[in-house]
């Protein structure tokens, strides 16, 4: 949805300032990321390894030739094991019931011009039990772990934020994590305010509702 792309590309740029500022404190020039045989293996093995089924490497670059094109792979990463996956994940339950997303099919679809009585319909919608299973597997996959981390925490719902008690990082690393989350909490607050009022709330993005990874 058009909602879905604003709060998408809003999350996207706010990763993507993250990353260029983490990239610039952990590489001085271009010619360190190339040297940088760690990152260049990384990059190679998600090509080899992760894309191989996939024509030219799905896009992802064999190599990383500086900081711009590192910086733009990562901020990737983190944005589909982040917001990408909520938004495509945590939704499923909330479209799940059977006629509107039937897990199967009794019998073909209706035939061109053909009429269709509430009969047909009953008589092709799948059985309680498989649409109970079809239920369930939705649940199971929109729920949160109870290991989750979000981009914002929430101590009304015990969630817990990116801001940790004992992050081993520099502080100018810690000062880039606070300004991400302070574009976060800036996301969350323009989304509070265009739900106000709304019988169904659009919150699917809202950075508390983000966890920082895929949890597998």
């Amino acid at each position: 949805s058009g909602i879905n792309a604003e709060y998408g590309l809003a999350s996207w740029e706010l990763i993507e300032a993250y990353v260029t500022e983490m990239v610039d404190l952990a590489y001085a020039s271009d010619e360190d990321v190339v040297k940088d045989e760690e990152i260049q293996n990384f990059a190679r093995e998600i090509v080899e390894h992760g894309f191989r089924r996939f024509e030219n490497g799905a896009g992802f670059p064999r190599s990383l030739p500086n900081k711009e094109k590192l910086a733009e792979c990562l901020t990737a990463i983190i944005f589909n094991f982040s917001f990408y996956h909520a938004s495509v994940n945590f939704q499923t339950f909330t479209y799940c019931f059977a006629p509107n997303v039937p897990t199967c099919m009794r019998m073909s679809p209706p035939a061109q011009d053909e009429v269709v009585t509430m009969d047909r319909i009953l008589d092709t919608l799948p059985v309680a039990e498989i649409a109970f299973l079809g239920y369930n597997v939705a649940y199971n996959l929109g729920v949160f772990s109870p290991i989750e981390r979000f981009f914002l925490g929430d101590s009304g719902e015990d969630k817990l934020g990116i801001i940790g008690e004992n992050m081993a990082v520099a502080p100018e690393q810690e000062a880039c994590i606070r300004k991400l989350t302070e574009g976060m909490r800036e996301l969350k607050e323009k989304i509070d305010v265009r739900n106000v009022g709304r019988y169904l709330r659009y919150d699917l993005l809202s950075p508390d509702n983000v966890p920082l990874t895929t949890q597998t």
